[in-house]
């Protein structure tokens, strides 16, 4: 019966604190970023390939049903690249917070100290 009780319930109601996940898909300027890399890369694939068969003698319909596949199978690796850089990026955006938020943690408790020793210094 506990075990059930306690299933339904999240960390949050058990009295622990939630986990923090920072994602990607939830990161602005990532999502916007990948997004323009994806575009960018698969149009400008799409038209270099384009350019190259139509020079090259393809017929035209063969020449867009490679820049077709060219742009798509680019669409696709980059987008892969866009996450990997991006995953370090944030990874690195969420050190440089927890660094200046120790920074200011260590900041507080030293005032906090020198003013304790200012106060014990004044009583004797």
């Amino acid at each position: 019966m506990a075990k059930e009780k306690d299933k339904g319930k999240g960390k949050s109601e058990k009295g622990e604190k939630p986990e923090l996940v920072v994602s990607i898909a939830a990161h602005p300027r990532a999502k916007a970023g990948i997004r323009r890399a994806r575009t960018r890369a698969a149009l400008i694939v799409f038209a270099l390939v384009l350019a190259l068969n139509i020079v090259g003698d393809q017929d035209l319909f063969d020449a867009v049903w490679r820049a077709l596949l060219a742009g798509i199978v680019a669409n696709v690796v980059v987008w892969r690249f866009a996450i990997v850089i991006w995953r370090h990026i944030v990874i690195s955006e969420v050190r440089q917070l927890e660094e200046e938020r120790e920074e200011k943690l260590k900041a507080q408790r030293e005032e906090r100290e020198r003013e304790a020793a200012e106060r014990q210094a004044r009583t004797v």
